[in-house]
């Protein structure tokens, strides 16, 4: 069990939306996925998007302005890094960096279609 956090975007390919379907990868933020394990907080994504949580959020998702993403950035990789050594004992720069990565990523691809006009949402699946 999990935190599945989706990018949907306004003409989102069929292409784009199966590059999402990642078999709970950590590291694919960069295809607008993002996936946290049940094992105990801190949850970054809880951090990065917490409008995708609300009770009341749209089928589509939630509408964040990448702005707001990008000023939670520094306190969402924090939390990672907390999580992996709280939840995982770990620390090594080569399994946590890339997970950290993921989420530059995921708000890098936002900020793309934010700017392309395609409207992007963030869909969490929990």
């Amino acid at each position: 069990m999990g935190i599945d956090i989706y990018l949907k975007w306004k003409e989102q390919s069929r292409e784009d939306h199966e590059k999402q379907m990642t078999g709970f990868s950590t590291v694919a933020g960069n295809v607008g996925y993002l996936r946290e394990a049940y094992h105990g907080g801190p949850y970054a994504t809880r951090v990065l998007m917490p409008e995708a949580f609300a009770d009341e959020v749209p089928d589509e998702g939630a509408t964040i302005p990448n702005s707001v993403l990008v000023e939670r950035l520094e306190l969402t990789e924090a939390t990672v890094r907390e999580r992996y050594a709280a939840i995982y004992s770990e620390k090594d720069p080569a399994v946590v960096d890339p997970a950290v990565k993921a989420y530059h990523d995921f708000v890098a691809l936002h900020g793309q279609k934010e700017k392309a006009g395609l409207e992007p949402t963030i869909y969490a699946s929990y």
